[in-house]
């Protein structure tokens, strides 16, 4: 089912305001996994675990806003990587640029389902399931299924 929302104007703006608070998560993770690069392995428990937690309440906020504008499916894939993010600050071992690269990735497949559904396009947060998966994965789900970002209309 195709999420179609009449007015678009929360939406663009929303869009706008996600992509800048994103884009600073993303910084945020990456400058924490090469801070803990610098340190060297032996001590990444030493690391400012504060700069992940930034970029939890960042996740954590974006995902509210798309609450906000009638978009929960689609706000489960950043609240999976919000999970990711708080599993790394409790197990800074797992905080690595791959695991960085995954929380991105599902990131701009949020911004590009907004991007396809701001141009009127019909689209399914069930298309974002893939990148869905591999967060809730770094999260340590334990159960992943595509029904979770099927909308329910009731």
């Amino acid at each position: 089912m195709a999420v179609v929302t009449d007015d678009l104007s929360p939406l663009a703006w929303v869009q706008a305001e996600l992509r800048r608070t994103l884009e600073a998560a993303h910084k945020a993770l990456r400058r924490h996994v090469k801070e803990a690069a610098a340190i060297g392995s032996s001590d990444v428990d030493s690391v400012d675990p504060s700069v992940l937690r930034g970029a939890r309440v960042q996740l954590h906020q974006s995902a509210g806003a798309l609450e906000l504008v009638g978009l929960p499916p689609v706000a489960q894939v950043l609240r999976a990587s919000e999970a990711a993010v708080l599993r790394m600050a409790n197990k800074p071992k797992l905080a690595d640029m791959a695991a960085v690269e995954t929380i991105e990735q599902a990131s701009f497949a949020v911004l590009d389902f907004l991007s396809r559904q701001l141009a009127g396009k019909s689209v399914s947060p069930v298309m974002l399931f893939p990148q869905y998966r591999a967060v809730q994965q770094l999260a340590g789900a334990d159960r992943v299924h595509p029904a979770d970002l099927w909308p329910a209309e009731f």
